[in-house]
């Protein structure tokens, strides 16, 4: 966000070859607080896009997200890539001065300090565009994520949208994550060169709730990283035994905690389930604590299934294949997504999925998992008791998945973004030469 980078102070690391002629920029800022999708999103796209070729200039915002570490991924060690930072305006308050801190001298040091406020924030939006200018002089294009966006003289913008969750419904967002989309898409209405939408259903969105023109907006897919695929032997059994599971012995649905992923529906789905079939396996819920996720967590007892649904948590990067490897099925009845890169991620694995008729998600399950209604808890139970009760069924849906999966691809979103950054340059230059024309036929 503009005003919140206000403060930058750019040093750039040299590149190894002693200076690259970089040409397209990529905000890296959201890899300090990226969680789930957006944090797949960013470091697989920006691996495979370095590994394609051209030069990056990887832009990192540190008053964005102070204190916060950043995440190391293999684009940062690319020949064709370099680093800046942006170390910000330094604040100094009289009122924090040792000296100043009590009495009338700190009450008076406040006082200018409030004083000093104004001019403070317009010096530091002055020095943030010198500094833009000069880490990212020469690009052709810059590419902003969710945090930080940004339109270089001379440069095309390139911004892509994740999903319009807060425009379809305000309550899965706090009011500060919605003022922060808000100036994401007055940037993208008024700014951006090209809009990049991870399925043809965020594209719609940004066609209805934004009324942006569709020939802007080119749909890129999202993938599953290499490391889901199927999983057994002693390698599976260990990773489950750390967390008190055994190889098809649960059902499993991954995400964070947040009333958008219907977790209370899918509780109460399950105990209708249990009651029917008391054998049934435990359902096993991965994902960290998002909004209102109390109600989640208190969920099971109000349904009388307390001691059949475990909450793990986040789970660590590493053992999370395995846990989707390890399931019976998977179950995902999300009320709304833009990707649902999770369904991906458990068709690599081999598992039988469940999945929500919402959204985006046919889009990525195709004909290789079951759908239900997300509002209707006879319809979660249904499919689910279907995929249980018929093991012909489930061996289909499992020699499904891994193929269906493959046919999403982080080379093929690199190339597939690369012609956008192409276009959107192009679309620039064209914008160039119509304004010197009419330059040159109106003197």
């Amino acid at each position: 966000m503009l005003d919140m980078a206000a403060c930058c102070r750019a040093h750039a690391r040299p590149a190894r070859d002693g200076g690259v002629n970089v040409r397209i920029g990529f905000d890296i800022s959201v890899l300090r607080i990226a969680n789930a999708g957006v944090l797949t999103y960013t470091r697989n796209l920006l691996n495979a896009l370095v590994a394609q070729g051209d030069t990056y200039t990887l832009l990192d915002v540190l008053p964005l997200n102070p204190h916060r570490p950043m995440r190391p991924i293999d684009a940062f060690a690319a020949e064709n890539a370099r680093l800046v930072r942006c170390g910000g305006l330094p604040r100094g308050y009289l009122s924090a001065l040792p000296p100043l801190r009590h009495g009338l001298p700190h009450r008076l040091a406040e006082l200018i300090d409030r004083a000093l406020d104004r001019p403070w924030e317009a010096a530091a939006i002055g020095v943030l565009g010198l500094q833009l200018r000069t880490a990212l002089r020469g690009i052709a294009v810059f590419h902003g994520s969710d945090q930080f966006w940004y339109a270089p003289p001379g440069g095309a913008s390139v911004m892509t949208f994740h999903d319009l969750t807060y425009r379809v419904e305000p309550a899965w967002h706090v009011a500060e994550n919605t003022s922060m989309h808000h100036a994401k898409e007055t940037f993208a209405m008024t700014r951006a060169t090209r809009l990049i939408a991870v399925s043809h259903a965020t594209r719609d969105d940004l066609v209805r709730f934004l009324g942006i023109d569709p020939a802007r907006i080119r749909v890129v897919y999202e993938a599953a990283d290499p490391s889901f695929s199927p999983s057994r032997g002693a390698r599976l059994d260990d990773a489950l035994a750390r967390y008190g599971l055994r190889p098809g012995g649960y059902l499993l649905s991954v995400g964070t905690l947040e009333p958008r992923k219907n977790y209370i529906r899918l509780i109460e789905a399950y105990a209708r389930l249990q009651t029917r079939h008391p054998d049934v396996p435990p359902l096993v819920i991965a994902g960290g604590q998002g909004w209102h996720f109390a109600d989640i967590l208190a969920a099971p007892e109000r349904a009388g299934v307390a001691g059949r649904v475990r909450f793990l948590g986040r789970v660590a990067d590493e053992d999370l294949p395995l846990i989707y490897a390890g399931a019976t099925l998977f179950v995902y009845p999300s009320l709304y997504e833009g990707f649902g890169l999770p369904i991906l991620e458990a068709l690599a694995c081999g598992v039988p999925v469940v999945a929500a008729n919402t959204s985006s998600i046919p889009e990525v399950i195709g004909d290789a998992g079951l759908l239900c209604e997300p509002y209707d808890v006879t319809s979660i139970t249904a499919a689910l008791e279907r995929l249980l009760a018929d093991p012909h069924l489930a061996a289909r849906l499992r020699a499904a998945g891994p193929p269906h999966a493959r046919r999403f691809s982080w080379e093929r979103a690199a190339r597939e973004t690369l012609a956008v950054y192409a276009e959107a340059a192009d679309a620039i230059r064209e914008q160039q030469h119509t304004r010197r024309r009419r330059s040159h036929n109106n003197p």
